[in-house]
């Protein structure tokens, strides 16, 4: 465990993620991968040496195990995308931190997220996919991850999986659309 965060710091894979910071003229987006909270904070603490971004797009799907509220504040980015699934990532201490980044704008999801519920969810034009099996109800509160062992395997994927597509301008203003409702945002 990280002393400073609680978080868990380990020698997996996810510790050799590669992270990339993008610049298309005045447009700047991040992607960390799967970075850790340690790896955030040593990018970000005594000094941020990344700067402000347009476009962040969430680690480790969206897990709390990631997305530090030292790295999120500081980034401070207009626009997060959260690369998640039902049940992987979108876990409403997560969810807090990238809500309340500062200059944040809108928050898009790949999936609606079972672990969000109601309360730390997005509205649905941010969404790409919903639901692979559809529920009788919308959950109201975030459903708890299994203690122990790995949680049950996701209902099979057996329809159209939607996207969510960007596309940024030189002169840093940019679009993000929604692939299951061709819902688009500009953002200057």
């Amino acid at each position: 465990m990280n002393p400073v965060s609680g978080q868990p710091v380990g020698n997996t894979e996810d510790e050799q993620s590669v992270g990339s910071h993008i610049t298309f003229g005045k447009f700047r987006v991040l992607y960390l991968g799967d970075f850790t909270w340690n790896q955030e904070f040593e990018l970000t603490c005594p000094n941020n040496r990344i700067g402000t971004v347009d476009l962040f797009v969430a680690s480790r799907h969206g897990q709390s195990s990631s997305n530090s509220e030292a790295l999120a504040h500081a980034v401070r980015p207009k626009v997060i995308i959260t690369n998640n699934g039902t049940r992987k990532g979108g876990q409403p201490d997560a969810m807090k931190v990238l809500l309340s980044s500062p200059r944040l704008e809108d928050l898009w999801q790949i999936h609606f997220s079972e672990l969000s519920g109601q309360e730390y969810t997005v509205p649905g034009m941010f969404i790409a996919n919903s639901f692979d099996e559809q529920l009788a109800a919308m959950p109201v509160a975030p459903k708890p991850l299994p203690q122990g062992a790995q949680a049950p395997p996701p209902p099979a994927h057996n329809g159209v999986a939607y996207w969510i597509k960007v596309s940024a301008e030189a002169d840093g203003n940019f679009t993000v659309t929604n692939g299951r409702n061709a819902f688009t945002k500009r953002y200057r």
